[in-house]
């Protein structure tokens, strides 16, 4: 924890470096009576100097909140929106942008930019187009056509490798990467955005530009990651912010000045991870297991308390798991169950919400057998407690036999972000069905009567509507009645409800409830939920929620409820009982 401490002079520097850049702060916005100015000077740069960040562009404009601007100065403007298009088709737009910032993730090539300012009565006119070429890797992987989430973080730097971290830092230990950036949390900063709740780590090969791993990282508590078991080789890393919502931003690179590349040491390792998979828990800090100066078995240990909220430590043995759920409040554990022999011994953290797994830290131990216990093969030891991740199923819709159902087709016009959910939500309660466009999002309002919400670009009628010139059905619809609850669904908890005061963002941890696709989270300001303020869903056991209403709520409450979801239906349990925020100074 030496090297770590030392680290912590590098995250300040790299946030002094960010906060260097003029910034006038926005929050005594002008009312708005109409379409803002258009953005002056956009301007797209791939080099500073002698500096070029492979697949990254910086961009920069005048600020429309400076007065020396004076033609594009506009106190109405709340943010700027960047388009970028490849082959005369948009690649992405960026939502939120700052005066300025890397964008990495893109594949070599020639591009075109615009940007456009943005106040409360929507975008202004496009800025005159730059050209500008990318050069690196040809990236397999497809940009998401809106990032419209938060604002894409600053200060973007490597740990690993860098002359400036001492060589005791656990970054510069073989296969480990390091990387740290400015936290969003921080006000002073033009990337500063207080919806952030995390950030997801991307990692290509920099030689292939295939995807190597993707991480998620909790943006309340961190501003920086250490991986573990990273085979060696060479990386191009990028950042992006994720909100509550689960919205991301555009991905962020290495500052200029700063190596676009990365290489790691160590051992190669076959353990690339394709970008569909679901983001990836991390293991704890200087994770390490020891069998020097050990009798009779190995040790698991780690830099402290690891919090493994949300989380499970799992010990595998040969490829079978003989331990689930390693006490992450102790810095060690302890196994010395196994017969005498040689074993490949492996700890991976796995989500306990949906069975996703991290890559495992490895290593062959030859241990003894403890003279005192019946020694025992892995199997022996199987821990039936484990159970592993399975890729999500599709089932197609199906009635009686001989019974035609309609089905409302939902393809949208554009690429589906990973922000946008897609799984419908359906009450047990009598229903009824709308129909909201692909982009926008509504927000959820809790009554007695739940709503369905289906994303569609370019469909605007209602089942109800398509069924008079659909075949005739003895039955109706599951989304259209109120169906008898065939599955028992488990009572949530809500463990954890936390917020620091003249703070909007709620932290919160549920229980997990077997069998739970997902979760409704409500917060209100009285126990009764009559003067409910915001109703989420997420998949997650640890989420936040954020709203300006909380900032000067002098109590607030907290609940929740499991919702599984089976093939067509969706069950929904009880709300769990109120829980009261604790409002921390």
């Amino acid at each position: 924890m030496k090297g770590l401490k030392k680290f912590g002079a590098i995250i300040c520097a790299i946030a002094m470096i960010v906060s260097s850049i003029t910034y006038y702060p926005t929050s005594n916005v002008s009312a708005a009576t109409a379409l803002p100015k258009k953005v002056i000077g956009l301007v797209a740069n791939s080099k500073s100097g002698s500096d070029t960040i492979e697949n990254a562009i910086m961009f920069a404009w005048a600020g429309a909140d400076d007065p020396a601007n004076v033609a594009g100065y506009d106190p109405t403007v709340t943010s700027t929106v960047i388009y970028i298009y490849k082959d005369g088709k948009q690649v992405t737009k960026i939502g939120n942008a700052t005066k300025g910032g890397v964008v990495g993730g893109l594949s070599a090539g020639s591009y075109t930019a615009q940007a456009a300012n943005v106040n409360s009565m929507g975008e202004g006119d496009l800025s005159e187009k730059v050209s500008f070429t990318v050069t690196g890797a040809t990236l397999n992987y497809t940009y998401p056509v809106n990032c419209i989430g938060p604002k894409t973080p600053a200060g973007l730097s490597y740990i690993t490798g860098n002359p400036e971290v001492p060589a005791d830092n656990p970054a510069q230990a073989d296969n480990k990467l390091g990387v740290a950036w400015a936290p969003s949390s921080e006000a002073s900063i033009p990337s500063a955005d207080s919806s952030v709740v995390g950030y997801n780590l991307y990692l290509f090969d920099a030689k292939t530009g295939t995807p190597y791993r993707r991480v998620y990282v909790d943006g309340i508590t961190k501003s920086y990651v250490i991986l573990e078991s990273v085979s060696a080789g060479e990386y191009l890393a990028y950042l992006s912010a994720v909100d509550a919502e689960g919205r991301e931003s555009a991905l962020a690179a290495t500052s200029f000045g700063q190596s676009s590349k990365v290489t790691v040491k160590g051992q190669i390792i076959d353990n690339a991870q394709s970008f569909d998979k679901p983001n990836q828990p991390t293991l704890p800090d200087g994770l390490s297991i020891l069998t020097e100066g050990i009798d009779y078995g190995f040790t698991i240990a780690w830099s402290g308390v690891a919090d493994l909220t949300g989380q499970r430590l799992n010990l595998f043995v040969d490829g079978v798991c003989i331990k689930v759920g390693i006490n992450g409040n102790v810095a060690s554990y302890y196994e010395n169950r196994l017969a005498t022999g040689t074993y490949e011994v492996e700890v991976r953290s796995q989500y306990t919400s949906n069975n996703v797994e991290s890559f495992g830290l490895k290593k062959t131990v030859s241990i003894e057998a403890d003279p005192g216990l019946p020694g025992k093969t892995p199997a022996e030891l199987a821990d039936p407690a484990y159970s592993e991740y399975k890729e999500p199923t599709t089932n197609p819709t199906t009635t009686a036999e001989n019974e035609t159902t309609p089905v409302v087709e939902t393809t949208p016009s554009v690429e589906t972000t990973p922000s946008v959910e897609t799984t419908p939500e359906i009450e047990t309660t009598t229903e009824k069905t709308e129909t909201t466009p692909s982009v926008e999002t509504t927000p959820e309002i809790e009554t007695t009567t739940e709503k369905t919400e289906t994303t569609s670009a370019v469909e605007t009628t209602k089942p109800q509507e398509s069924n008079t010139n659909a075949q005739t059905t003895t039955k109706k619809q599951p989304s259209q009645t109120t169906e008898k609850s065939s599955v028992n669904v488990g009572k949530a908890v809500v463990k954890k409800a936390i917020k620091k005061k003249n703070a909007k963002k709620i932290s919160l941890t549920l229980k997990r409830v077997k069998g739970a696709t997902k979760y409704k989270v409500q917060i209100a300001k009285d126990k009764k939920f009559k003067k409910t303020i915001v109703t989420k869903t997420t998949k997650k056991l640890t989420y936040s929620v954020s709203n300006s209403k909380f900032i000067k709520a002098k109590k607030l409450y907290a609940r929740a409820k499991a919702i599984v979801v089976k093939g067509e239906k969706t069950y929904q349990g009880k709300w769990s009982k109120p829980k009261q925020v604790e409002i921390k100074k």
